[in-house]
């Protein structure tokens, strides 16, 4: 099952959001992010947080996290371990980059943390970000541009379909940004530790 997570980040665009609808079997929106998704006119399935920051009533499932000062977690982890709860094996969440670093960066951890649970893609209208601490297979595209950045200082790797080929220890660091695809697929081979594999979008 896919599961798209709408945020209180940066909003997508419109055509971003519209990319990633069709494939979602379930759709969830935290509470501060309701303004700018009904705005554009989607109806997520469930909402979920401390009802803060929802102005109007929702017509979906509403799931009340209670006072933000009894909560120890963010509106994206309730929505992203909800979506795991319900069966989601692929989930992608929008608005969660941009506007707040500290949310943003805590967003990429969350994608770390719930790696071996599901595929979870941070996706904005730069580009999208996923983590791995195994085998990666990613179909891509001649010239695209490929960037691996060690999340742990343990990290090795091999790789494969990448114009500066990365093997053994890997240093938390920018060694692997900017690489470039040599074909149609890029492979990341993790022996240890965890890495986030960026694909930009370059305009």
């Amino acid at each position: 099952m896919n599961a798209l997570i709408l945020c209180n980040g940066e909003p997508p665009s419109l055509e971003l959001l519209a990319q990633h609808l069709p494939q979602s079997d379930l759709v969830i929106c935290t509470d501060g992010a309701l303004h700018w998704v009904e705005a554009m006119g989607c109806r997520p399935q469930v909402l979920i947080g401390d009802m803060d920051s929802a102005a109007t009533a929702a017509e979906c499932e509403v799931v009340d996290c209670g006072p933000h000062e009894a909560q120890e977690d963010t509106d994206a982890e309730k929505a992203l371990r909800l979506a795991l709860e319900r069966g989601a094996e692929r989930i992608v969440l929008l608005g969660a980059t941009g506007i707040r670093l500290d949310h943003t960066l805590g967003n990429v951890w969350l994608a770390a943390r719930y790696h071996d649970r599901a595929e979870v893609v941070l996706a904005d209208d730069w580009g999208e970000l996923r983590v791995t601490s195994g085998r990666l297979v990613l179909p891509t595209e001649l010239g695209r541009v490929i960037s691996l950045m060690a999340l742990t200082p343990d990290v090795s790797l091999d790789t494969e379909g990448l114009r500066w080929p990365l093997h053994g220890a890997f240093d938390m660091g920018t060694r692997g940004l900017s690489n470039e695809a040599t074909g149609v697929e890029v492979v990341v081979d993790v022996r240890a530790g965890l890495v986030a594999v960026i694909v930009p979008k370059v305009r």
